[in-house]
């Protein structure tokens, strides 16, 4: 059994949080503790019970003592490696310090883009270095290598698989949740679910529903998830007129259900890794209309539309805007791929113990 430190969660339901969550259950010979940057309690913390969780301050929490807290995480137990999870490359120390111990480090990219242009300039000065620090990398996506190494040719490809049949259209779900909702049965609902931020796009998403709403009143926008932007956003819905036909589920422990009372899923993101929830919303056979920024790698079955995201581009999306049709049957194809988390989990784990096992 390999002792693995993965690095690093956070208090939301994010990608990286979500990709370890879906993946540790299926481990046989790895065991996995985790660094979380976050003195709150993380979303998925209770099914981590197996593992040790610590916590590291941020640079601004605790500038002096970090590398110290590292160290000692990293020397108690001897871990075999380091796995480094991130957008970006800005905050590297943990690296640093695990080659010091002599610690091997795998590299994961899970994002395309930075979100600040300040992150972005650091990410660039980081990046020449660090790549040369990895012992292996993987990426969610070819986008996503090209972006955190300076040489992505070596880079193993990690799709964000999950387990399909979880996911699979379920009509008793969408029943329940649309009655929770007082959602009428004839209506088509248009859904996302993503942390509340701005990378996400959801003003746009408002416009696009906004529009289609004006033609189609029997229509609902389901937002799931949360995150800073809620306030604002809720401000625009009311400005819009459209707060009798917005739902805001919150962060919710069974997406499934929720995607199975969608009719349609929209992603017009400013960027992204390769989205985990995209996946989801295929797993569950809806149609996805996503921006054109978007990987194409996460298009399993063909039910994905690409669309630009400029302004005059709304009315595309609006006349893409369906319900969604034999959903079962698509959802299905996804069984036996990449993404189907009882094959890649097998392929992910044959990695890492490859790279710990190299001299």
């Amino acid at each position: 059994m390999k002792n693995i430190l993965f690095y690093a969660l956070t208090q939301h339901r994010g990608g990286i949080e979500s990709f370890i969550k879906n993946y540790k259950p299926y481990f046989q010979n790895i065991h996995l503790d985790f660094v979380k940057i976050t003195p709150n309690k993380l979303p998925y913390e209770d099914e981590l019970y197996s593992s040790d969780i610590y916590y590291v301050p941020t640079r601004k929490d605790g500038f002096f003592s970090r590398k110290e807290i590292m160290r000692d995480i990293l020397t108690q137990k001897k871990y075999d490696c380091l796995w480094f999870n991130a957008n970006d490359l800005v905050d590297t120390e943990i690296i640093d310090v695990a080659k010091k111990e002599g610690i091997k480090c795998i590299g994961h990219a899970h994002n395309s883009k930075a979100d600040k242009p300040r992150r972005t300039l650091q990410h660039y000065m980081n990046r020449r270095i660090a790549s040369k620090k990895f012992d292996g990398k993987f990426a969610c996506s070819k986008l996503a290598a090209k972006w955190f190494y300076t040489s992505s040719k070596e880079s193993i490809l990690v799709y964000n698989a999950v387990d399909v049949n979880k996911f699979i259209f379920d009509k008793v779900k969408r029943e329940k949740v649309r009655k929770k909702y007082k959602i009428p049965d004839d209506s088509l609902v248009i859904g996302n679910v993503a942390r509340l931020e701005k990378a996400k796009n959801w003003f746009y998403l408002v416009d696009i529903f906004g529009k289609y709403h004006k033609y189609h009143p029997m229509s609902y926008l389901m937002i799931v998830g949360d995150g800073s932007l809620k306030r604002k956003l809720k401000e625009y819905i009311i400005k819009k007129e459209l707060s009798e036909v917005v739902v805001f589920t919150g962060e919710v422990d069974d997406v499934q259900s929720y995607l199975s009372s969608f009719d349609m899923y929209l992603m017009p993101s400013l960027n992204e890794g390769l989205p985990v929830s995209l996946v989801e919303a295929q797993a569950s056979g809806l149609e996805c209309l996503a921006a054109d920024n978007i990987t194409r790698e996460v298009d399993i079955i063909g039910k994905i539309n690409y669309l630009p995201i400029s302004k005059d581009s709304i009315d595309e999306w609006v006349a893409n805007i369906n319900f969604s049709v034999d959903r079962d049957k698509y959802g299905r194809q996804l069984f036996n791929t990449r993404f189907d988390i009882n094959i890649s989990s097998k392929i992910l784990e044959k990695e890492i113990l490859r790279i710990i096992n190299e001299k």
